[in-house]
């Protein structure tokens, strides 16, 4: 595999990036991260995803300290770009400076166990869960190739004439969400699978699964996505509470189907948006669970209404995921 100097070096010689936008996250505070992250990702583009006919394929960091990410195809490469300030901001936020697990008497009655037999920080299974489904949302965009329409797909919502409204991108994201979703419990499960018999029980599972559930919303909401009013066909995104609706159901089934018991959805999405109103309140954001209950109680039919209408207006576009590859669905 390439380390990150020789991707970058590669790049800036086919003028694919300057020098300039490159992030150099070596002797910086989370370097270990920053390498182990390109490793994972890198390793995965370059090995595992040899299927998708999206060779040379390459990931990079940008020197932007905004949160976004963005898959592109320039001069035949298969480029999946992260901004530094993705990785430094879900950092501080969902780990080093989320306290909650710790100083809420509630969570940390109900998850301290977890992370003493699991022996993992559960703020870093948020950071890390929420930086994944970044990558896999993005290697989603890569297989789809959709770029003789698009220059490229990023994760933020789109400003100005880029802005508009299109089945196509609605379907793209939605494709790529579903992607994502289907890729994380794998890794959850992996982990879960690892340890002594005895802890492989559907309460810790669900428990895992209610933190990770809670990662991914507030990954959403520390990018100052979940303030809106419902929409359904404006913008470049799905509204971020439609996602979440679909995002968190798709991670749930996926991971019951690998499991011989029945999973709780219900209790796991309740323990899940706990989490996740108490991590708001701890760190003074907008409330993301009232404003999802608030749109969730009015327009539930029509949310659910729409997710069926972006499942049937993806079979017409063959190049999603979901139609290349179906068993992966």
């Amino acid at each position: 595999m390439m380390t990150y100097d020789e991707v970058c070096k590669e790049l800036m010689a086919k003028k694919i990036i300057s020098f300039a936008d490159i992030y150099d996250f070596s002797e910086t505070p989370l370097e270990n991260y920053f390498e182990n992250f390109f490793t994972f990702c890198q390793t995965n583009l370059s090995e595992r995803c040899k299927e998708y006919d999206i060779q040379p394929a390459r990931f990079i960091y940008t020197n932007d300290y905004n949160i976004n990410a963005k898959a592109s195809f320039p001069e035949g490469f298969n480029i999946i770009q992260v901004n530094c300030g993705t990785i430094v901001k879900t950092y501080e936020s969902l780990y080093s400076k989320n306290f909650l697990f710790k100083e809420d008497k509630e969570i940390n009655k109900n998850y301290s166990e977890i992370e003493t037999l699991f022996k993992i920080p559960l703020g870093f299974l948020m950071f890390q869960v929420a930086v994944q489904f970044t990558f896999y949302h993005e290697l989603a965009h890569l297989i789809q190739k959709p770029f003789k329409v698009f220059d490229s797909l990023d994760e933020r919502k789109h400003n100005g004439t880029e802005d508009k409204y299109s089945s196509l991108k609605h379907c793209l994201e939605f494709d790529a969400d579903i992607h994502a979703a289907n890729m994380i419990p794998p890794h959850i499960l992996d982990f879960w699978k690892k340890h002594p018999d005895q802890h492989q029980t559907a309460g810790n599972l669900s428990k895992l699964l209610s933190v990770v559930v809670s990662g991914i919303l507030n990954y959403f909401m520390i990018m100052g996505q979940c303030d809106q009013d419902i929409y359904y066909t404006e913008s470049s995104h799905p509204h971020p509470i439609i996602r979440a609706v679909y995002i968190t159901e798709k991670i749930i089934q996926v991971a019951e189907i690998n499991v011989d018991f029945k999973l709780d959805s219900g209790v796991i999405l309740q323990e899940a948006f706990n989490i996740t109103e108490k991590f708001c309140i701890h760190h003074a954001i907008p409330n993301f669970v009232a404003k999802f209950n608030e749109i969730f109680s009015v327009h539930s039919d029509d949310i659910g209404d729409y997710i069926e209408i972006l499942d049937t207006e993806s079979d017409q576009f063959p190049n999603l995921v979901r139609n290349k590859f179906p068993d992966s669905v």
